[in-house]
This record gives C-alpha cells, sequence and structure tokens, in this order.
C-alpha cells in the first residue's frame, strides 16, 4: 500500500513538473531548445543564478578586490540597448502598430495564423533574452555591488524568466505578452542606454540627472500591465489562460509596482517611507 502511494505521488509529481508541460505546449513551440520538455532546465539555471549571487559569489569576491569591468559593462549594455530597441520594434509590429484587437478571445489551441506562425521565433528570443539579463547582477557581485543586490533585484531577475516561458509554453499567442514586451523594451531601452552612459566614467554623471525618471517610467509601465491585466478580466480574455498562469500572474503588475515604489521613495525622497 506505502508503495502504491509513493507510486503514485511520484507519478503526479512527474506529471507536474514535467508531463504536464510537455502535453500543454504546441508542436510549433517543442522545437525551440528549453521548449520541448519541462521546466527543469530553466529551474536549473535560475537556481544556480541564485545561488551564486546572494550566496556563493560574495563569499568568493570577500577577500578580493572588485573587478572593474567597464569595458564589458559597456559592450554589454550596448548589446541590451540594440536587443531593447529591437524587441520594441517587433513588438509593435506584433500589436499591428496599435490596431489589433487586444482583447478579443484567443485562438483555439492550434490555430494558428500565418501572422503568429512567423511571430514565435522573436518571441521566443526575447524569451532567450530575459536569461541573457541575469548577467546583470552576476556582474554586481564581481564589482561587489552589493548594495545594488535587492530583493526587488532578485525577485525581478527571477520570476520575469518563469513568466515569459509560461506564456510561450501555455498560451503563445496572447496578446498581454505582446504588450509587455513592447512597453518593457521601451523601458530596457531608456535603463540600459543610462547604464551604457555611466560606464564612461565620473565625467558623465553631471549629465545623468535623469536617473530617478527610469524608476517613474518602470512604475508608469507596471499601471499599464495593471489596466491590461484589468482589461483581459473584464472582456473575459484572461479567464481563457491556463490556470496556472493565472495563478502567478495575476498579481504580479501590483506587487511591482509597490515594489518599485517603495524603492523610488527610499531612493529620491527625503521624507521616506518607514
Amino acid at each position: 500500500m506505502i508503495t502504491n502511494n509513493g507510486t503514485t505521488y511520484t507519478a503526479k509529481m512527474h506529471y507536474i513538473l514535467r508531463q504536464y508541460w510537455v502535453d500543454e505546449t504546441d508542436d510549433k513551440i517543442k522545437s525551440y531548445a528549453m521548449f520541448g520538455g519541462g521546466p527543469e532546465l530553466l529551474l536549473t539555471i535560475l537556481l544556480l543564478w541564485l545561488i551564486f549571487v546572494v550566496k556563493l559569489g560574495p563569499n568568493i569576491m570577500a577577500n578580493r578586490k572588485p573587478f572593474v569591468l567597464r569595458k564589458t559593462l559597456m559592450v554589454y549594455n550596448l548589446m541590451l540597448v540594440v536587443i531593447n530597441v529591437y524587441f520594441a520594434y517587433t513588438a509593435a509590429k506584433w500589436l499591428d502598430y496599435g490596431f489589433k484587437p487586444l482583447f478579443d478571445r484567443l485562438p483555439a489551441r492550434n490555430q494558428w495564423s500565418d501572422k503568429s506562425v512567423a511571430e514565435i521565433p522573436d518571441k521566443i528570443i526575447y524569451f532567450y533574452t530575459k536569461l541573457f539579463d541575469l548577467f546583470d547582477t552576476i556582474f554586481f557581485v564581481l564589482r561587489k555591488k552589493s548594495n545594488q543586490i535587492t530583493f526587488l533585484h532578485v525577485y525581478h531577475h527571477f520570476i520575469t524568466p518563469i513568466l515569459a516561458y509560461m506564456v510561450l509554453k501555455l498560451c503563445p499567442q496572447t496578446t498581454i505578452f505582446e504588450i509587455v514586451c513592447f512597453v518593457n523594451s521601451i523601458v530596457h531601452t531608456v535603463m540600459y542606454s543610462y547604464y551604457l552612459l555611466s560606464a564612461f566614467g565620473p565625467w558623465i554623471q553631471p549629465y545623468l540627472w535623469w536617473k530617478r525618471y527610469i524608476t517613474r517610467i518602470q512604475l508608469l509601465q507596471f499601471v499599464v500591465y495593471g489596466v491590461a491585466l484589468l482589461m483581459a478580466i473584464y472582456y473575459g480574455q484572461y479567464n481563457e489562460h491556463p490556470i496556472a498562469l493565472q495563478w502567478l500572474g495575476t498579481g504580479q503588475p501590483f506587487v511591482f509596482f509597490y515594489m518599485f515604489y517603495r524603492f523610488y521613495v527610499n531612493s529620491y525622497n527625503k521624507n521616506k517611507v518607514q
């Protein structure tokens, strides 16, 4: 009896952690790296990253001088500026430059237009860029910028690839993903442009007075996400998303808005939130 219960439990866990994701992934998505099976590879990457940036990396760097990495950061940030400009334009095309009906019913499973099929590669690449973003925190560790490795920063970089992965596995044609990609790419273009310029050294700092406005733009993006989410719920489209995606994704715009608001107030206002 114990063996049977153990076997049943193992089978359920295998289904939840792998087979569910295999069964629910459209065949057009399965051919791409990391999308043919379950989320075990993604979770392994994220957990190794988390261990490094929170514990292992700081311990390794404890008795070492910080790396400067100025040229590396310039190249890295320039690459991300180019990537995000590209995806702002690409997502605008996905949305038909604002003329796409945003909250119509989702297409039936395995029902794809030629346009939707052509969009798949770029959507997959967009997910890969969220893994590329993880180097942000690795560079903070190597430069011993521990003050920048906040809970907000770690949570943001950890949860974003998971959400993108879930959307592409379970609901790749949702317009919410396209809206998020468009808005986030604009915000990241501004943000990584700032990081790129700041890497030139102290002489340019007087010209970077607009740093605080980056957080304001980030707050605005979460307002846009929240409105888009509420609109999708109102028109019934969000109810067509798989329950796993609804469960994890529903509160994220509001959680992020709260955390970024706290960051903004604590960073720039004299009367800080206690």
